[in-house]
């Protein structure tokens, strides 16, 4: 019974992408990333994960059903250079260790757009959508996440979770599904609900949190409805023991606060931030020392260690894609198998400079520099320009502290991708084409919205 569930749901929400409207499709988009873990499988070689068919298929019907404006779409995207870049220094890294093979540069290609599909997607969403609409489908969605999350502690188990690992045929995750799978240790309690890993929900709790701190003055919102996600949100980065994920919460919501401060007091706060973090410096360090309680510094260390030895002999373009999956022995969902003294790579850092040297992480950290400039020139035009630059620093804090761990870029490049279409649909006076306004009230937002107003 829950795999028929499960299967229902998964074609429900495709079906929903393929004849829903553009806000439907990147609800369901969203939803079916966040729902389906990346540890499960339809294929083993070459791997089909039902994420796989919501990002390809997503592309797929936007070039089939909005063909006459996918040019333009392209044409518009902005920092194509900084990811052509990125692009290169994969595919340089790919010849210079594994010569010209058909499969390297495949899968090289494959992890690029399973990267970077996600921002391009949200864009080409956000220039035909009303994005306080898709904001509005986001909440129903994360207040259910989020009482999900609460359930998972009560309960003691992800069944969720469990029970979805349980309906595909294959499953190369890092828990046993023999038994309801529990994330609570002894030393800590941790959701992730339908995620990878409860940093992987973290991130997204983090952006989520984010995303609706910056509606709190927006009209269309009522500020009650606002506070009960914020609670839900807040309860649900406590629960899942992401310190990282907290960490960024709090920092991203100071950096909202602060915009459209006078200067006099930013500066003050700014100052007793940084007496306050010195003077809790101590308490921060012992509490990641502490040893057989997820990371600590201990961990890092021996993580920085071995990065420095696997990138003696390439150190420039590092040893190809995939080569710290052969050495380290990942999971499909990102976690270590062997994980006894380094723990994994908890750092994009030490991952990028492994797999594609020192060229591959500048080129890595250009984009994000770029991308942080892009929406910063845009921080007076509307209320998306700061929050992304906001975004943007603070999921590069979040990635640069604790990696890559499941699908976690997804959830933060899908958000920055709505706030770069919605920017450009702004400069260019555009009114959607193919996705006409559901109703009069929707019309009115995408041409003369408060929100706009309050740019």
């Amino acid at each position: 019974m829950s795999t028929a569930i499960v299967y229902v749901i998964l074609f429900s929400l495709l079906t929903i992408m393929v004849v829903g409207s553009s806000k439907a499709r990147f609800l369901a988009l969203f939803a079916g990333i966040v729902i389906f873990p990346l540890g499960v499988s339809f294929l083993q070689s070459p791997t089909v994960r039902p994420q796989d068919l919501f990002l390809y298929g997503f592309l797929f019907v936007v070039c089939l059903k909005e063909r006459q404006y996918i040019w333009d779409d392209f044409k518009a995207f902005p920092l194509k250079i900084p990811l052509l870049l990125i692009l290169l220094c994969h595919i340089l890294s790919v010849y210079f260790n594994e010569g010209f093979k058909v499969k390297q540069f495949y899968a090289c290609t494959r992890e690029f757009i399973e990267l970077y599909g996600y921002l391009f997607a949200a864009f080409v969403t956000t220039r035909r959508s009303s994005l306080t609409s898709i904001l509005k489908g986001l909440y129903s969605f994360t207040v259910v996440l989020c009482i999900l999350g609460i359930f998972e502690i009560l309960l003691q188990g992800d069944y969720p979770y469990t029970y979805i690992c349980r309906a595909f045929p294959i499953y190369s995750g890092y828990h046993s599904l023999d038994t309801i799978v529990s994330c609570i240790r002894d030393y800590r309690i941790r959701a992730m609900v339908t995620t990878a890993h409860p940093t992987a929900y973290g991130t997204l709790l983090c952006c989520l949190f984010m995303l609706f701190v910056s509606q709190w003055n927006k009209p269309q919102w009522e500020k009650s409805r606002l506070i009960i996600l914020y609670l839900l949100l807040a309860v649900n980065l406590f629960i899942s023991g992401s310190r990282t994920g907290m960490v960024c919460a709090i920092l991203g919501a100071f950096l909202i606060f602060l915009h459209k401060r006078s200067i006099i007091l930013k500066i003050a706060l700014v100052g007793i931030c940084f007496f306050l973090s010195v003077a809790y410096v101590n308490i921060a360090i012992d509490e990641f020392s502490k040893e057989s309680q997820g990371s600590s510094l201990s961990m890092r260390q021996q993580q920085l260690l071995f990065t420095f030895f696997q990138i003696q002999s390439s150190p420039i373009i590092g040893n190809g894609t995939g080569f710290t999956k052969n050495v380290f022995d990942y999971d499909e969902e990102g976690r270590p198998i062997n994980d006894a003294d380094i723990g994994g790579l908890e750092s994009i850092v030490f991952k990028t400079l492994i797999d594609y040297g020192f060229v591959g992480l500048a080129a890595y950290y250009l984009y994000d520099i770029c991308l942080v400039v892009w929406f910063y020139r845009r921080r007076r035009e509307a209320w998306a320009g700061p929050l992304g630059y906001q975004i943007v620093l603070i999921s590069t804090l979040f990635f640069t502290l604790s990696g890559h761990i499941g699908n976690n870029t997804a959830f933060a490049f899908l958000i920055e991708g709505l706030l770069i279409g919605r920017l450009y649909r702004d400069e260019d006076h555009e009114i959607s084409r193919d996705d006409k306004p559901e109703t009069a009230t929707e019309e009115l937002e995408l041409i003369d919205s408060p929100e706009n107003a309050d740019s």
